[in-house]
């Protein structure tokens, strides 16, 4: 049974209209594949590309939160270079007999791992409740010193006046409270030139030149 010519131009009318819309969706879908939409453009002169954002984290170079604070920069703390001492375990409390409320004698240190190339060692104790408060300053010490004895200086050093005006230890003697005491040993690659006539502010710049050192710290309460 044939159709009658309105039905076929029916027919032939509806598969133009769907033709157009394939080819339009074509059209649609290549252009969506092949451009963002926007128009690229060449740079100009001398521009650079933009820097791209960090993403990631820089973990710090001190990750122990338990780290006093000190005079020692980061940069030249050694973990082979190693001050201790043992009479108490460093960050805890500094017994009675090495403070003003006992016999007022110097701890004993031990010194092991001073860098090759090492001249002088040189010794800082410092109060870090108190700016600038010193409790004894030691030079010349010899590289090869392995001890720093109680109530003794190593031989052929020499002792600076701490903020007391006294050369010599000044055990710790807060006000009132718990303070914290910071115990330095810088290893320096050349003599540092202190005397028994230098100043806090000499020892300063001298150890600001040093190549390694190491800290320990301990704290006292009245």
């Amino acid at each position: 049974m044939n159709e009658s010519p309105p039905a076929r131009r029916a027919v032939h009318t509806r598969r133009r209209r769907l033709t157009v819309l394939v080819f339009a969706a074509l059209a649609i879908v290549a252009t969506a594949c092949g451009t963002s939409g926007r128009t690229l453009q060449d740079p100009k002169p001398g521009a650079t590309a933009p820097a791209r954002k960090n993403t990631g984290s820089t973990a710090p170079a001190n990750t122990n939160p338990n780290a006093p604070s000190t005079t020692a920069g980061a940069q030249i703390r050694s973990t082979a270079f190693t001050l201790v001492t043992s009479s108490w375990k460093t960050g805890q409390s500094i017994p009675k007999q090495f403070t003003c409320d006992g016999v007022n004698t110097s701890p004993p240190f031990a010194i092991s791992g001073v860098p090759a190339g090492t001249t002088e060692l040189v010794f800082v104790a410092t109060n870090q409740n108190v700016p600038n408060q010193t409790l004894w300053l030691l030079a010349g010490i010899g590289p090869a010193t392995a001890s720093i004895p109680q109530g003794g200086v190593p031989t052929g050093a020499i002792q600076i006046p701490n903020s007391s005006g006294s050369a010599r230890w000044s055990g710790p003697c807060p006000t009132s409270g718990t303070n914290t005491y910071e115990f330095a040993l810088y290893a320096l690659n050349s003599p540092s030139g202190l005397t028994t006539s230098s100043t806090y502010a000499d020892v300063s710049a001298a150890i600001a030149k040093a190549s390694s050192a190491s800290v320990i710290s301990g704290s006292y309460a009245r």
